[in-house]
């Protein structure tokens, strides 16, 4: 670890595939133990796996699949270092294809739209500034130090009205209610042609991008996971003040609008909406 030789703070966000992950953390915690270095490490909430209910830090990690268990391997790779574990949900902001371009394409597409009982799950969303200030807040704040954080908006709004307001944003109206069978088959059928293929014209070098996006079984399931993460640490031990969903989703639909343009012929019918608060149908 040359690069590191008298750095006094690491923040860790190596992303990539399981193996990756693990030696850059294995090789920061043999690095940093013994020395006066702050460490961040950026973890994600999918080491609760598929919990339900209100988790805090204090939660199981139960985790499945390669990239879960590699960050639960990452998470206990550092135990004993000092470091502050940042565990994000849904990372999302203008410019961001996975939370953010995905979605509209999608909801575009007119194959998102209200899922009906296959959407009353939480979007545990947190903006990217949120992120970076958290990052920032982390590498000072000795109260932290060693602790585990939940990182996302308090408000956790159901995925039918993110998705609902969304649609509305980019113009992408009526929005259509997508019945369960047609959910279904676009994850058993068409997505794993469309990942196949997608990974194919990466491996070639012509970039996937091109390619429809793959509504895929962990989308499904999150879009039904009734998860709300608990962040109170954050915002006591960060002083955390969330950027609104509401603004952030505006953020994202501007981006959007004015990468992809409006549809052939399409118009913007209504104003950016609201997403509405607990005491407006949030139980």
């Amino acid at each position: 670890m040359r690069a590191l030789r008298g750095a006094q703070a690491v923040v860790n966000a190596v992303g990539g595939d399981a193996d990756t992950m693990m030696a850059a953390t294995r090789a920061l915690a043999h690095y940093v133990r013994g020395q006066d270095c702050r460490v961040v490490h950026v973890s994600s909430m999918a080491v609760y796996g598929a919990a339900h209910g209100c988790i805090d830090e204090m939660a199981p990690l139960r985790g499945t699949g390669g990239y879960a268990e590699a960050k639960i391997e990452c998470e206990s790779l550092l135990a004993g270092t000092g470091a502050v574990i940042l565990r994000p949900g849904l990372v999302y902001g203008p410019g961001g294809e996975q939370w953010a371009g995905r979605i509209f394409r999608l909801l575009r597409a007119g194959r998102l739209g209200d899922l009906g009982e296959n959407g009353d799950g939480r979007c545990n969303f947190v903006h990217a500034r949120d992120l970076g200030e958290a990052v920032v807040a982390a590498l000072g704040r000795e109260e932290a130090a060693g602790k585990a954080i939940n990182l996302a908006h308090p408000l956790a709004p159901r995925w039918n009205d993110v998705l609902v307001a969304c649609a509305r944003a980019i113009g992408a109206i009526p929005v259509d209610r997508i019945p369960g069978w047609r959910l279904s088959a676009e994850v058993k059928w068409l997505a794993p042609p469309l990942y196949l293929a997608r990974l194919a014209a990466n491996r070639v070098g012509l970039g996937g991008f091109w390619l429809p996006d793959a509504l895929t079984p962990s989308l499904r399931a999150l879009f039904r996971q009734d998860v709300r993460l608990d962040s109170r640490r954050a915002e006591r031990l960060l002083g955390l003040d969330w950027v609104p969903p509401a603004e952030g989703l505006a953020e994202c639909a501007a981006w959007f609008l004015e990468t992809y343009g409006l549809p052939q012929g399409g118009r913007l019918a209504v104003p950016v909406p609201e997403v509405r608060r607990p005491s407006q149908g949030f139980g």
